[in-house]
């Protein structure tokens, strides 16, 4: 599945909001990743025999989690932009599923080299280069886009115990 355009996912959880950022703390490796292609390679090199979720704490109840598999570059990969509130079954985690600004920025820098070249091909009526550049293309963006890790992401999210409501308590 293609990670253009951001998705909203929530799970309810029993722990409280100081307990999920604790195990938040706890769970993740703590990286930013960044634009700087030399810090977030160095991460991967340091854990590339580990599958391993990372992330970090932006403020007092906002996250963000990524998922790195060992032996795999994916340092663009989707990650989960959250936040925790309290409810009054314990908290709701919400936020998106998106991939990292840097991704978007790479993509637009690649449409525009390519735009440009395809139009120059038109412009010297080369019919077939331009069409092979307009394949070439929509293959960067497939592969810009390609999303395998959401579902890792996802899974880790609803490994927090669910909430159980007042009324189902009363039932039992």
């Amino acid at each position: 599945m293609l990670a253009i355009r951001p998705m909203t996912y929530e799970v309810e959880t029993s722990l409280s909001p100081k307990r999920v950022l604790r195990k938040l703390d706890g769970d993740l490796i703590e990286h930013r990743p960044t634009i700087n292609i030399l810090s977030q390679s160095k991460f991967m090199k340091n854990h590339r025999d580990d599958t391993i979720f990372y992330g970090y704490r932006t403020d007092a109840e906002s996250f963000q989690i990524f998922h790195h598999t060992a032996k795999k570059r994916d340092g663009g990969s989707t990650g989960f932009y959250g936040k925790v509130e309290k409810t009054p079954n314990g908290s709701r985690i919400y936020g998106k599923f998106r991939k990292p600004i840097y991704a978007y920025v790479v993509d637009i820098i690649w449409t525009v080299i390519v735009l440009f070249l395809t139009l120059m091909l038109v412009a010297l009526e080369e019919k077939t280069g331009a069409v092979c550049f307009a394949a070439i293309w929509l293959v960067g963006l497939f592969l810009m886009f390609w999303d395998n890790k959401k579902k890792f992401v996802r899974a880790y999210l609803d490994s927090f115990p669910p909430a159980v409501s007042k009324t189902d308590e009363s039932d039992e």
